[in-house]
């Protein structure tokens, strides 16, 4: 029986040394077709049959061999990365001899994500700096800045009390799947020196006037950086839509999912540079973190905690206007009176003030708050979202247009055909 085991061996060793004997005719080939990967699969064992010195390339980043270069019969792990977008995508691996007489292709195709409660959505980010003066540093914001103001929203969004399921990262690619020198931003010198914020929004003569620098919003989260004609605004975002038949209350629906290139202005946040270094955490009315932060919840579907008619936006008034029943809502108009009362003849408050100040009044019920909602302002604490909240933000994520991440949609919500696609966009933006 030994001496058969050991033959068995020699004969297998044999039978290796011919697959991959040197000695024959050049050969080159995958050693097995591979299936279609599912959304979260990390790694591919990839078997590679031949007999010469080989190179081993993908055309996508998401789909990395853990070998370029090699000789003979091998297997190499490729590495996958987890498809978080919004449609299945492919990659091509090309074998080839190190002469280039043999070439070999193989596609990978890898399923999309169909989200539910537990998909935690990471958003790539591109912040488009737009600046007048290149040594201007609140236009040309210091490298490695902008990626602070994403870790503190983070930081915010994680603490909310809430569960969101949701983490902006700095994107690492440009639309073309070049690697960003400074991940997230997209400088560009402009002639102006200021921009009126509505007119960049959409409100004007002009709307498509800025959408040249707006990146595929359905890969990434688009925040332009730029000075405000007006200076007392920090920041302003546009509301999401939902394509029928979702729904949420509150959101435009459109009749399709049509193209991003389509849409009549950037669909994005703009944050006034004015600020751009103003971070100080706790009662600051100017707090970039914050402002990015309280945008970034518009951009995902929040309107404000106090009381404003959808309509006219309105503040004078008692309604419980966002939403969400959970949010204690008060009247903006009258804590403005009470805000200006208390500040000195320099605009300034002391701590004892401070505290009166973050104190709101529901006027459904008479009843005192501290005012600690992120889609509030003013003097608020700013660091928490309810579960009314935290849900709508969910059904945005998994049911929005043009905003990155997995989607909940039926196959004709997509046409084909640009004659197909009759949107009506409404223009809604909060600041």
């Amino acid at each position: 029986m030994r001496k058969n085991y050991l033959s068995m061996i020699v004969t297998l060793l044999l039978l290796a040394g011919v697959a991959c004997d040197r000695n024959e005719e050049p050969r080159l080939a995958f050693a097995r077709m591979v299936p279609t990967l599912s959304p979260n699969d990390t790694v591919l064992h990839l078997g590679i049959e031949s007999n010469t010195d080989w190179t081993l390339v993908s055309d996508e980043s998401w789909c990395s061999p853990s070998l370029t270069v090699g000789y003979e019969c091998m297997e190499v792990q490729v590495a996958i990365a987890a498809n978080d977008g919004q449609d299945e995508r492919s990659a091509t691996l090309t074998l080839s001899s190190s002469d280039g007489g043999l070439v070999q292709t193989m596609q990978i195709v890898q399923q999309r994500l169909t989200p539910d409660s537990t998909t935690h959505y990471r958003l790539p980010v591109v912040f488009h700096v737009l600046y007048n003066k290149e040594g201007n540093k609140k236009q040309n914001v210091i490298e490695g800045h902008l990626a602070t103001l994403i870790e503190g929203v983070n930081d915010v969004y994680a603490r909310c009390g809430a569960y969101l399921g949701v983490e902006f990262v700095m994107a690492a690619e440009d639309p073309d799947g070049n690697l960003l020198a400074e991940p997230g931003v997209d400088r560009h010198r402009i002639n102006l020196t200021s921009i009126n914020s509505s007119a960049f929004m959409g409100y004007g003569r002009e709307p498509k006037k800025y959408c040249e620098y707006m990146w595929d919003p359905n890969r990434y989260v688009n925040i332009f950086v730029y000075t405000f004609e007006d200076k007392g605004i920090l920041g302003i975002s546009h509301f999401p839509y939902v394509v029928k038949p979702h729904s949420l209350e509150g959101l435009t629906e459109l009749e399709y999912d049509a193209d991003w290139s389509e849409l009549p202005w950037p669909q994005c946040v703009s944050i006034n540079n004015e600020y751009i270094y103003s971070h100080e955490e706790y009662y600051t009315m100017t707090d970039v973190v914050n402002t990015l932060a309280h945008e970034l919840g518009h951009f995902l579907g929040l309107r404000h905690a106090f009381s404003e008619d959808p309509e006219t936006y309105d503040r004078d008034i008692c309604l419980d206007s966002d939403f969400c029943t959970d949010t204690p809502t008060y009247n903006k108009v009258a804590y403005d009176k009470f805000m200006q009362g208390c500040m000195t003849s320099g605009g300034s408050v002391d701590d004892n003030e401070k505290q009166l100040l973050v104190m709101r009044e529901n006027c459904e019920t008479g009843e005192e708050f501290r005012s600690t909602n992120i889609m509030d302002y003013a003097y608020t604490e700013a660091n928490r979202f309810t579960p009314q909240q935290a849900a709508r933000i969910r059904y945005v994520l998994e049911h929005s247009p043009y905003i990155p991440g997995p989607k909940m949609r039926l196959p004709e919500q997509k046409p084909t055909t640009k004659a197909a696609r009759t949107n009506t966009y409404k223009l809604v933006t909060f600041e």
